[in-house]
């Protein structure tokens, strides 16, 4: 019997060990954090409206701290703005480094 050659392993890692496959330098979209911050600001303010339409209902199951969840949630993005804000703008001011996070 003729010794069976050794198969390729064709995953990920062994392909990166090979050097076939080469990672891309893929710089961050947004380095500021202000869209996002204000994406999930905005996604607190409709879950607000949402849970206030249903505000009985919920009083009903004894789920209205539901409500005050969203207005946390609103209240820590806004703080989450202004730190973010400060961050950005020290950044472009040269005091700090888009890295340093």
């Amino acid at each position: 019997m003729a010794a069976e050659k050794p198969t390729k392993r064709n995953d990920p890692t062994s392909q990166l060990a090979r050097g076939e496959l080469v990672h891309a330098e893929v710089k961050p979209l947004d380095l500021s954090g202000i869209p996002s911050v204000i994406a999930g600001i905005i996604a607190w303010a409709v879950a607000f409206v949402v849970v206030l339409i249903f505000r009985d209902e919920l009083k009903k199951d004894g789920l209205e701290w539901w409500l005050w969840v969203t207005v946390a949630g609103f209240g820590l993005g806004l703080i989450g703005l202004v730190y973010c804000r400060r961050r950005w703008a020290a950044i472009q001011a040269g005091h700090r480094s888009a890295i340093e996070d």
